[in-house]
C-alpha cells in the first residue's frame, strides 16, 4: 500500500484519496491545478490523432442519385471510407450492408441488360416480320 506521500494529495468524485504518484507540487497530472492548460493541450492533440483521415473521393459523388452508376458510386465512396475505420462490430456490420447493397445493385444491372436484350430482340423481330 502506498504512504500518502507517495499519493496525490487529490480526492476522487467517491471521496478517496487518488492513487497516482504526485510530482514535487504533491497533486499527479490530472489533478495538478497548474498543469491544467497542459492537459488541455494534451487532450485536443490526441483527439486530432485519433481521427480517421477520409480515403474516399467526394468529388465522385453525384450530385444526385438517378442511376445505378450514381448509386454504385455513392458504395465505393463509402466503402472507401469504411475500410480504414477501427475493426468493431459496427464495421462488420456496415461492410455486410454494404457487401449486400453491391449484390442488389449489380444484379438489377444485370437484370436491366437482359431486359434491354429482349426489347432490342422483340424489335428487330417485329421490323423482320413487316
Amino acid at each position: 500500500m502506498k504512504t500518502p506521500q507517495q499519493r496525490c494529495k487529490a480526492r476522487t468524485k467517491s471521496g478517496a484519496l487518488c492513487p497516482n504518484h504526485p510530482s514535487a507540487s504533491g497533486f499527479c497530472y490530472a489533478h495538478d491545478p497548474a498543469r491544467g492548460r497542459e492537459r488541455a493541450r494534451a487532450r485536443r492533440k490526441g483527439g486530432s490523432h485519433s481521427r480517421i483521415p477520409h480515403n474516399g473521393n467526394a468529388d465522385a459523388l453525384p450530385k444526385q442519385v438517378r442511376t445505378l452508376q450514381d448509386v454504385l458510386a455513392v458504395l465505393d465512396y463509402t466503402l472507401a471510407e469504411t475500410l480504414p475505420m477501427e475493426n468493431s462490430i459496427q464495421r462488420a456490420r456496415l461492410l455486410v450492408a454494404l457487401s449486400h447493397a453491391f449484390i442488389e445493385a449489380i444484379k438489377e444491372g444485370e437484370l436491366e441488360a437482359r431486359v434491354e436484350a429482349i426489347e432490342h430482340a422483340l424489335k428487330l423481330r417485329g421490323e423482320n416480320e413487316k
